[in-house]
């Protein structure tokens, strides 16, 4: 597996460089190679295509990331997004529109009445559709950066069936991703979700309760809104190295009384929608829409946090806003946020002058984070490591799984089967349109949007791999800690079940049985409308379980026939010591093909010959069957799965 191949030979490139430049953005090339466009993009989107690299080099680096940067957000984009498969899924439990959903003026609330099972569903099928397909990479991608910073995730149980509110917190991450982060956090500490999963929804003033013992708010979110949201456990330099006393010890951020005050600032606030002050449960509550105030629990005393006072009777939401607004002074936000942005984004190891320019642009601009963005993936630093092509960071396995999504094209489907098993007619099974279907991804990448463990997120920002280089250098490599040995075994087991069924041609270019009698399909729907009749490899089709997309390898096709002399009918094999071997030199342009696609021409010619040995070796072309079959079997499906658990592939 390539995290132990990687562990062994050590990384070199993952010191960080002090690199500047007085002239603004003259270190970044002009001509940018496929190499250079492959890496850059893998970082700032969900995954470089053909297209987007296109893009990057017509336009330019600089230009590429202003444009991004002021492209507006989508209002809602994701919530919408679940809406439509939602109700296309199962009408019958969403009969109002989405306009209705959505308006906060109206009793109409999202899946209050049912909390649907299959909500979570719904909601992952929206985030995959906008990683995939929206043009703002930029912003999304941003967004699920915060997403580790600021988690919310579905540890809370009542999201396991109200998964809306998961739809409704990447909303906000993604309208503030280019905003101010004091903003961000004005909005999120508003949010339904946040309310729930931190626990501050239905918090009371202090007050004496059956048994004559004082209770005291929730502190929950006042602790984390510190510790994890902005300014860390202990003071940070600008550059993030932590400030020290005169004694040589860390200086903490803040008290537990801090912790006291702010607690009772996040204080009479309760979902909408809810006929019981704090009472939480499935179909309680409006989970799309903000907090509600209620006076009578509010604690309106003067309060002192952070060395800063708090005016008595100020309103709920202003008690709020100017907590947060203290918080933002703290000089160790800067370093903190901008710290681990850069670590989601770029780089695990930045250097502490990395961390510094792009600190010092946070705290010059109150936090901008379309300034803070642009000066991570402009900095001098990331850019240096590109051009000698260094590797700076494992890849999230979920970033690695959108983008091979996003290089083989995967499609919506015109059509599909939702939920049941159908009849042959499908009759007993809602048909859902134009769109895909997808489920928990946490069996086989061990995360995914939203599904965190804990407020604390996948994994420790400070994880250092059980490995001698990397313990003797203090290199961290957050992304390891989730990728175990069971995980990369599911993560290479599903991108071959992923392959074998989901290729539009393979499917057509293959010969099903019905009614004892052998059918091959024109074109995709028919095999869709046909599936119940067809056997396991049609299942996924009506399956609940199983995602729903079509990928297009059309490309790899055309590349295996031009080397074949134009015609599948040409491949042959010769036999040695008992074994079918396929063509080298076909397998061969194959290799220099996806090579090229996937990896930026990153792969030495050893490497590459150890491909083709290992792949050709086990490919057997019969005249059994169609030889386009054969071949996407035997040589593209293995060959493909071989790069995307390769180390190349998995490091950034």
């Amino acid at each position: 597996m390539y995290k132990k191949i990687i562990l062994g030979i050590g990384l070199l490139f993952f010191i960080g460089c002090n690199q500047g430049s007085n002239d603004e953005y003259s270190y970044i090339p002009k001509d940018i190679n496929q190499t250079i466009a492959i890496r850059f993009l893998n970082k700032a989107t969900f995954g470089a295509t053909p297209e987007s690299i296109k893009e990057l080099q017509t336009e330019g680096i600089v230009n590429w990331v202003n444009n991004q940067l002021n492209m507006s957000a989508d209002d809602n984009i994701y919530l919408i997004k679940m809406m439509i498969v939602a109700k296309q899924a199962t009408p019958d439990v969403f009969p109002n529109t989405i306009e209705e959903y959505l308006d906060p003026n109206n009793d109409i609330v999202f899946n209050k009445s049912t909390a649907s099972f299959q909500s979570p569903r719904f909601r992952m099928t929206s985030w995959f559709d906008v990683a995939l397909n929206s043009p703002k990479q930029l912003r999304y991608k941003t967004a699920y950066a915060l997403s580790q910073i600021i988690v919310e995730s579905d540890f809370e149980p009542m999201f396991t069936r109200r998964a809306e509110a998961l739809a409704n917190y990447f909303d906000i991450l993604s309208k503030d991703a280019f905003g101010s982060y004091e903003k961000l956090l004005d909005d999120i500490s508003f949010s339904s979700g946040m309310g729930l999963f931190l626990t501050y929804n239905g918090n009371k003033k202090v007050y004496l309760n059956d048994a004559n013992v004082s209770v005291y708010p929730d502190e929950n979110y006042a602790r984390e809104i510190m510790q994890l949201f902005s300014i860390g456990l202990n003071q940070l330099n600008i550059d993030g190295t932590p400030k020290k006393d005169k004694n040589g010890n860390l200086i903490p951020t803040y008290t537990q009384t801090d912790v006291n005050e702010i607690a009772r600032v996040f204080t009479g606030w309760d979902l909408r929608s809810n006929n019981q002050y704090g009472a939480v449960g499935f179909t309680r509550g409006d989970f799309t829409h903000n907090l509600e105030f209620t006076a009578e629990y509010h604690d309106f005393g003067e309060k002192y946090v952070l060395g800063e006072k708090i005016p008595a009777n100020l309103s709920g939401a202003n008690d709020i806003k100017k907590v947060i607004s203290i918080i933002m002074k703290q000089p160790s936000v800067a370093p903190y946020i901008s710290k681990n942005l850069i670590m989601r984004l770029t780089k695990s190891n930045p250097s502490p002058s990395y961390v510094q320019r792009v600190a010092t642009v946070f705290r010059d601009t109150n936090g901008n984070l379309k300034e803070v963005v642009k000066a991570i993936f402009l900095d001098p630093e990331f850019w240096n490591d590109l051009k000698q092509d260094r590797l700076e960071k494992f890849k999230e396995p979920i970033i690695a799984y959108t983008q091979f999504l996003r290089e083989f094209k995967a499609s919506k489907m015109d059509y599909f089967f939702c939920f049941d098993t159908p009849d042959e007619n499908a009759s007993n099974c809602q048909k859902v349109t134009n769109n895909y279907l997808f489920n928990d991804t946490r069996d086989y990448l061990n995360q995914g949007p939203g599904l965190a463990p804990n407020v604390f997120n996948f994994y420790d920002n400070e994880y250092i791999p059980n490995d001698p280089y990397f313990k003797a250098n203090k290199l961290v490599a957050p992304e390891l800690q989730i990728q175990t040995d069971s995980m990369l075994i599911n993560y290479s087991n599903n991108y071959y079940s992923t392959l074998l069924r989901r290729e539009k041609n393979f499917i057509l270019a293959q010969t099903y049985t019905i009614d004892d009698e052998d059918v091959t399909f024109d074109n995709i729907n028919d095999f869709i409308i046909n599936s119940p009749k067809l056997d396991w490899r049609a299942i996924w089709v009506y399956y609940r379980g199983d995602d729903k997309y079509l990928l297009d390898m059309t490309d790899e096709y055309n590349v295996i026939k031009k080397a074949a002399g134009g015609s599948f009918d040409n491949i042959k094999y010769y036999k040695d010591d008992n074994e079918s071997i396929l063509d080298t030199k076909i397998s061969m342009a194959l290799v220099n093909h996806l090579d090229y696609k996937l990896l930026g021409n990153r792969l030495s010619d050893d490497e590459k010959t150890q491909i083709v040995d290992t792949i050709v070796k086990s490919g057997i072309i019969t005249n059994d069957s169609s030889h386009k079959a054969q071949v996407y079997q035997h040589l593209i499906l293995p060959m493909v799965r071989y790069i995307l658990t390769s180390d190349k592939y998995m490091t950034e």
